[in-house]
C-alpha cells in the first residue's frame, strides 16, 4: 500500500517549472553574491571582535590591507594575508575631482584595487563632502569579498597619474573606509 504525505506535490499538475536551481539573471547573481560574501572575522583561530581590513596607504604607494582576515567567498572560508603596496589601477584621475577606488580580494589572493566607480567632478557640488557623496563605488569583482575602499581627492591643479609601472594614489588626499561587506547602496 502507497502512503501519501501532506506535502507530496500533486502527480496531476506539471512541476517542471519550478525546478530552476540557478538565478537566471547575472546582475542579480553578482549583486547577491557582492553582499553574502563577506568579512567574518579575524585569522587568530577565534571569531571574538570583528576584524577589519584596516585599509590604508601603502608604504610606498597604492593601497594596504594591514590586517589578516577570515573571509567567506561563495560560501567557503578563505584566509587573507595583510598586504602591503596594492597597485592602484592604470589610468588618470582628472584634477579637482573625487572617485573611489574598491580594495576587495578573491580566494587565494591578496587584494586587488579597482575602480573608479565614477569620477565625479568637485566644481559640480557645493561641498567636498557632497561631491564624495555622489561618487560611487565600481561593481565587485566576481568572487571577491569586499574589504574597504578609497576615496581619492584629486588637487585643484593637477591631474592624479597612475600606471602599472608605479604606484600611484599618493597624489591629493585619501580617505580609507573599512568594509565587511558590499554596501547596499555603495
Amino acid at each position: 500500500m502507497a502512503y501519501k504525505r501532506f506535502d507530496d506535490p500533486n502527480p496531476k499538475v506539471d512541476q517542471s517549472g519550478r525546478k530552476i536551481y540557478a538565478i537566471p539573471s547575472e546582475v542579480v547573481r553578482l549583486a547577491l553574491q557582492s553582499i553574502s560574501n563577506r568579512v567574518i572575522g579575524g585569522s587568530n583561530g577565534t571569531q571574538g571582535p570583528l576584524i577589519v581590513a584596516g585599509c590604508g596607504d601603502g608604504g610606498t604607494g597604492g593601497c594596504k590591507i594591514a590586517n589578516a582576515l577570515t573571509v567567506v567567498i561563495n560560501g567557503v572560508q578563505n584566509s587573507v594575508i595583510a598586504q602591503d603596496n596594492l597597485r592602484m589601477p592604470a589610468g588618470t584621475q582628472g584634477k579637482n575631482t573625487v572617485a573611489k577606488y574598491l580594495i576587495s580580494t578573491g580566494a587565494g589572493t591578496s587584494g586587488t584595487v579597482t575602480g573608479p566607480g565614477n569620477v565625479v567632478s568637485k566644481a559640480d557640488y557645493t561641498t567636498i563632502a557632497s561631491a564624495e557623496a555622489a561618487a560611487k563605488l565600481p561593481d565587485l569583482p566576481d568572487s571577491h569579498c569586499a574589504l574597504g575602499y578609497l576615496t581619492l581627492n584629486a588637487p585643484t591643479l593637477l591631474d592624479v597619474v597612475m600606471n602599472a609601472a608605479a604606484f600611484g594614489g599618493t597624489q591629493g588626499t585619501s580617505a580609507y573606509t573599512d568594509l565587511v561587506c558590499m554596501p547596499y547602496d555603495a
